[in-house]
């Protein structure tokens, strides 16, 4: 693929993936504004917030970590912005964990949302050991893993709606699957774009 369609798709990508970060982070803003629309986690109001709270700045924050010209124009930007990524990420994984683990619809949840909190902050916490050595190439590769699963949040609000409108599936069958299909494809198919040279040259 020639580079100047490559970077063009790139953008693209990159503009639709804002975009639907955006989205969510401000669909996000309802559990500040009022009462959890669940009861069920309304019980957990404040570990709840912890988790979108986190989410909301590392979806925010996340897409300016892949923006060349700021990293080439002005590093230091890069690496507050980053900063407040990875914090952001530590939250929101931190109070995730505790959120799965009275997720709806039992173990099989709480493993799928566990490990998804556990992989999310292992890899912000790689990303950010790699920049500390110097290894950019290992910590480019580490955030693209990371904001992957940080895309779990846009996913996941993709899935769902399909599966509980499109394919009718039981709430129940429709939050396990989701629990897992919001991240696992989201991760693979970053670890193809790690070892992918034109991806790694435009980001």
């Amino acid at each position: 693929m020639p580079r100047v369609k490559a970077a063009g798709l790139w953008k693209a990508l990159w503009c639709l993936i804002s975009v639907l970060c955006l989205g969510v982070a401000a669909y996000a803003l309802r559990y500040f504004l009022g009462r959890s629309d669940s009861t069920h986690f309304a019980c957990y109001i404040f570990p709840l917030r912890l988790h979108i709270a986190g989410g909301i700045g590392a979806l925010l924050l996340g897409p300016s970590q892949f923006v060349k010209r700021i990293r080439t124009r002005n590093l230091n930007l890069h690496r507050w912005l980053g900063r407040f990524y990875l914090l952001s990420v530590a939250l929101g994984a931190t109070a995730g964990f505790a959120m799965a683990a009275v997720s709806l619809e039992g173990l099989p949840t709480h493993f799928g949302f566990g490990v998804l909190a556990v992989l999310w902050f292992g890899t912000g916490m790689q990303a950010y050991r790699m920049a500390l050595a110097g290894r950019i190439a290992n910590h480019r590769e580490w955030m693209i893993r990371n904001f992957a699963l940080t895309l779990a949040a846009v996913t996941l609000r993709i899935y769902l709606p399909l599966m509980l409108g499109v394919l009718h599936w039981s709430f129940r069958d429709s939050y396990i699957a989701v629990s897992w299909l919001c991240w696992v494809p989201n991760l693979l198919l970053a670890e193809s774009l790690t070892r992918s040279r034109s991806v790694a040259a435009l980001t």
